[in-house]
């Protein structure tokens, strides 16, 4: 089973849409069908994947499920062909070539206010009806049969499974109506949308946000911030939950940060970053590569990681520059 596929982006395209039949899948991802069928349908799912969990930078955990050689092998070839399949929208930044938190961010820059809200359970709230109804849908239109074998890539425990090559982009693929609406509705109150995965982020220059958007409640000398009914029931509408816990309302005065970075003036990183890369940079020419890392690992290196991946290693990052 080779690694990936060797077709070009058009190839691709043509090829998803002309599928068929569950050998017409084999052959795009270039998989043996006896192959495909049993590593989708026989293999025990405590096989098929590895569960694990990481904390979450708030609180609680996130369950991660990491799918085994083969599995994994499948998932990427198809998620290379649902890069060429899926057409991201103007607003959608996360998990598409060429877009990433700083192209998310500038869109929110110099604005008077700006509101920050997260999905609750992004991924796990996919499940394999939704996908497999994605699928024989609208623009895609697969078969019953062909959409049936390719959510069972995708899902596992009827859900997106975070660790899946293919959940990036399935999420957005299952967003792009989620993606228009809310554009629409920026576009409706002059505002700015964009989304960056399960992080929506909507910005204005007006005085405040319309009560379509936001409502700020004032309760004593304390305000609360609720998010607006025609916002609400768009979300709600496209089967996503609102995090009440991640709702940010950000005016201008104070400091305004969208997808972990400043965008008062100009996206950029936290003045507290800037201080740590200063200190280790120091830290190298004053004490040593070794010396620098092991502060660094010490006192700055808090990201949760999988556990296939290694902290950074200075002397790698040195030889790369």
């Amino acid at each position: 089973m080779s690694l990936e596929l060797d077709k070009s982006g058009n190839s691709l395209r043509e090829s998803f849409f002309s599928l068929q039949f569950h050998t017409d899948v084999a052959r795009l991802l270039d998989v043996e069908h006896r192959r495909l069928v049993y590593h989708v349908y026989r293999v025990p799912l405590a096989l098929k994947y590895t569960r694990f969990v990481i904390p979450k930078k708030s609180q609680g955990y996130r369950t991660i499920l990491a799918p085994s050689s083969p599995l994994k092998i499948i998932q990427r070839k198809l998620a290379q062909v649902l890069k060429e399949v899926y057409k991201p929208k103007p607003s959608a930044h996360g998990f598409i070539s060429g877009r990433s938190i700083v192209s998310n961010a500038s869109s929110h820059t110099r604005k008077r206010c700006v509101l920050n809200l997260d999905l609750k359970d992004f991924f796990p709230s996919i499940n394999y009806g939704r996908v497999r109804g994605m699928f024989m849908g609208i623009p895609y239109k697969r078969p019953p049969k062909v959409a049936t074998l390719l959510a069972a890539i995708c899902c596992a425990e009827n859900q997106l499974p975070q660790g899946a090559p293919t959940s990036p982009t399935v999420s957005n693929m299952i967003c792009a109506k989620l993606d228009s609406q809310l554009q629409a509705l920026a576009q409706e109150y002059k505002c700015f949308y964009t989304r960056y995965a399960d992080d929506i982020t909507f910005s204005t220059n007006l005085l405040t946000f319309p009560d379509a958007i936001v409502r700020v409640v004032a309760e004593g000398d304390a305000r609360q911030v609720a998010v607006g009914g025609q916002l609400r029931g768009i979300i709600e509408g496209n089967g996503f939950e609102i995090n009440e816990a991640k709702v940010r309302l950000q005016e201008r005065g104070g400091r305004q940060e969208v997808t972990g970075l400043t965008t008062n003036k100009i996206p950029n990183v936290r003045r507290r970053l800037v201080r740590q890369i200063r200190a280790m940079l120091y830290a190298w020419w004053k004490f040593g590569l070794d010396k620098a890392q092991a502060e660094f690992l010490a006192r700055y290196d808090k990201k949760h990681r999988l556990p296939s991946k290694e902290s950074p290693v200075f002397s790698l990052c040195s030889r790369a520059s």
